[in-house]
């Protein structure tokens, strides 16, 4: 028998209206989640993989948009022998008593990233929240079944959809050289370390067809799903298209992507900034950072938020349809790089800092991407500056 108490500032019951089973909802901070929940989930069928795609993409919320964490997530369904609401101390209590008929029944994934990011908490509390659901007066006879429906009930997400309709094999065969190829995943669950959504990310923000030197993809970060709706938008000739475009040049944006990681981290005293909330760049966590598009691992890892931006601001070296249907660059992506990286990083991380030090509100600050945009346009003139000079 185990007494379980987690803090929340509200409660909300509600009676079956069939059975006898009572439901309670009620929204947590994930730092509050009892670890002993783990103990709990002989009742959940599924067995946790956290080498899948959506076991990444729960982690990656948690610390790269924490406050977005309780919309996107459907929480934690727990079946009790009992739950009341302390409302003097504000803390929903409830009671596990048999191991197959209590416990978490639904959101074991979930739980398990929880768990792992609440290391963090000790040095700085997550504003993370979860949905927690509690069922009571289950009838044994009626576990199995609610655990397998609840399991089962995941929808195929578009991104699958769209792998079989073949829609991805432009991508597919443009990649097919690469060393990282096999490493994307394309359907729903596959235990590969890449999103295909990551990959389209990357690509839509070169849209120049879209976005200028006055309009920047704010608007994109954290919507990957709605970046799939559009390339299969364009796929059916709903939209024009610009990811024809775009990956043509992949490899090539994709490598860039990896450098900007590998050579911010060369930087002096970038080590002392959070990658999340919590975690610093050069945490324990992080010294063996995989970048897939290098294949190469590195000691510390820079927060998407901050990666975006820096990405995006080479749109400012791409010449876009000319002739048409054409992608090239005006100058060497790799000099480039080198002759603005550390005021890149250096902007940056003074956006960082006046954006309460969240790396995802980096990723939406219309300043973070307008500032490293110009940066990477003032480089590029003095390299023609240069060049011009040199030829007369």
């Amino acid at each position: 028998m185990s007494v379980f108490r987690i803090p929340a500032s509200q409660f909300r019951s509600l009676p079956s209206p069939a059975g006898s089973s009572k439901l309670g909802f009620f929204a947590a901070n994930i730092c509050d989640i009892p670890p002993e929940l783990w103990s709990w989930r002989e009742v959940n069928p599924r067995e946790v993989s956290t080498k899948t795609s959506v076991y990444a993409a729960i982690r990656r919320t948690l610390l790269d948009e924490p406050d977005r964490f309780f919309e996107r997530n459907r929480g934690l369904t727990i079946l009790t022998k009992d739950v009341e609401f302390d409302d003097k101390k504000k803390d929903v209590v409830f009671t596990l008593g048999d191991p197959l008929l209590h416990g978490v029944v639904d959101g074991g994934h979930t739980l398990s990233a929880i768990l792992e990011v609440q290391e963090n908490c000790d040095e700085e509390r997550s504003p993370a929240s979860v949905f927690i659901k509690v069922m009571t007066g289950v009838e044994s006879e009626q576990v199995a079944e609610i655990a397998g429906g609840l399991n089962s009930s995941q929808q195929v997400d578009l991104k699958s959809l769209e792998n079989l309709k073949g829609h991805f094999e432009h991508l597919q065969e443009v990649l097919a050289d690469q060393p990282y190829a096999e490493k994307i995943a394309y359907k729903m669950n596959e235990p590969k370390p890449v999103d295909v959504r990551e990959v389209l990310y990357y690509l839509a923000i070169f849209n120049c067809e879209e976005y200028n030197a006055n309009k920047h993809p704010t608007q994109l970060f954290g919507r990957k799903e709605g970046l799939v709706r559009r390339f299969a938008d364009e796929a059916a000739g709903r939209q024009k298209a610009s990811f024809d475009i775009l990956i043509r040049r992949a490899p090539e944006i994709l490598k860039l992507r990896d450098l900007i990681e590998k050579k911010s981290l060369s930087m002096p005293d970038i080590g002392r900034y959070k990658a999340g909330k919590a975690e610093r760049v050069r945490s324990k966590k992080h010294r063996q950072n995989e970048l897939h598009f290098l294949d190469e691992t590195v000691n510390g890892k820079i927060p998407l938020g901050w990666i975006m931006p820096m990405l995006g601001a080479f749109r400012a070296n791409v010449v876009w349809n000319q002739p048409k249907g054409s992608f090239s660059w005006r100058v060497n992506n790799d000099k480039l790089l080198s002759s603005c990286l550390q005021r890149l990083v250096t902007s940056i991380t003074e956006v960082h800092e006046r954006e309460n030090r969240r790396p995802e509100h980096v990723g939406r600050s219309a300043t973070a991407w307008r500032i490293c945009y110009e940066t990477v346009e003032n480089a590029i003139l003095q390299h023609e500056l240069t060049k011009a000079r040199a030829s007369k």
